[in-house]
């Protein structure tokens, strides 16, 4: 690969707990992440997202804010990750595509998940239903 990827993200709660999966592909196979994945040649981030949740989590979603803008360069992989907000619209939730686990989690269990600080601080302010800036993170690890 000579460019990176342009890839989407879902910041998805319900009753004061995150969605995330556990990932079964590189980069990151084995941990638990936000919901997510590539945007295809022609679609819209809009669109992607929706295409991307419901193949990895079984729900339906409606995007309504940009939060974060993240990089990821690790295990030969570049990615720029557009994460929104998204709301629930419909479907059950049930692990699929390269998602192995794909449950809720509360405030308490996100530092037990091996994910990095910046995150759990965004995900902890977006539980909580704090007005969020838009984060940019740059992770390499």
């Amino acid at each position: 690969m000579n460019r990176p990827l342009m890839a989407v993200g879902a910041l998805i709660q319900q009753n004061g707990k995150v969605l995330l999966v556990k990932r079964t592909k590189p980069p990151n196979a084995g941990t638990w992440a936000i919901p997510g994945g590539k945007v295809e040649y022609g679609e819209t981030v809009q669109e992607a997202l929706i295409r991307e949740i419901n193949e990895e989590t079984g729900l339906i979603v409606k995007p309504s804010k940009l939060l974060a803008v993240v990089q990821i360069i690790k295990e030969g992989f570049h990615y720029i990750i557009l994460d929104f907000i998204c709301n629930i619209e419909g479907g059950s939730l049930r692990p699929a595509s390269d998602a192995e686990e794909a449950r809720f989690f509360s405030v308490e269990e996100l530092g037990k998940l091996g994910i990095s600080s910046t995150t759990i601080e965004m995900l902890k302010r977006y539980i909580k239903g704090e007005e969020l800036p838009i984060y940019i993170l740059d992770r390499e690890s």
